[in-house]
């Protein structure tokens, strides 16, 4: 998880703010469930506002609650869409012949894992298709500001794509 907007309606120097939203992501790994995921942290959240006089504070007149000016602090958790990751089959026909054929005109295979959106990639794979994910180029400048690839490598792509085609045939 990580909070990465903070938003308050402002006030003085020496206010604490009413209210505050934090906003930001999780980001999953493809082996857990992200309705799990929501749900675990709506438990969480549900049990800070009905225990919010149990946490820990700063001292004596630190508090979450005060009945005798009728407030109470609360937390509370909003979902956006949520999309989940995809695990590539690493034993499949389809990763051994992209390796195969990778090998041959790059000259090395080093699969590795990202993190990311790919929400068609997981639709198709849980459609039962034999989905791999691949790129050549350069690392360094995966969505840099200036973002670019060399012809070079393109056209390394389409020969591996044409020894796939070839594998795939025999």
């Amino acid at each position: 998880m990580k909070p990465t907007q903070w938003s308050y309606p402002g006030g003085g120097i020496n206010q604490i703010p009413a209210e505050c939203t934090i906003s930001g992501d999780v980001r999953l790994t493809p082996f857990y469930s992200v309705k799990d995921v929501m749900s675990k942290l709506q438990k969480h959240v549900d049990d800070i506002n009905e225990n919010i006089e149990k946490l820990d504070t700063r001292g004596p007149v630190s508090k979450y609650a005060l009945p005798e000016e009728n407030l109470r602090g609360s937390l509370a958790v909003t979902f956006d869409e949520a999309t989940s990751g995809v695990a590539c089959n690493l034993k499949s026909r389809g990763f051994e012949v992209l390796c195969k054929a990778t090998e041959k005109i790059v000259g090395h295979v080093k699969p590795y894992s990202i993190t990311g959106t790919l929400p068609l990639i997981r639709d198709l794979k849980d459609e039962g298709f034999d989905v791999q994910t691949v790129g050549y180029g350069l690392m360094a400048t995966y969505h840099a500001k200036n973002e670019y690839c060399l012809l070079s490598d393109m056209c390394q792509g389409y020969q591996i794509f044409t020894s796939i085609i070839s594998q795939l045939e025999n």
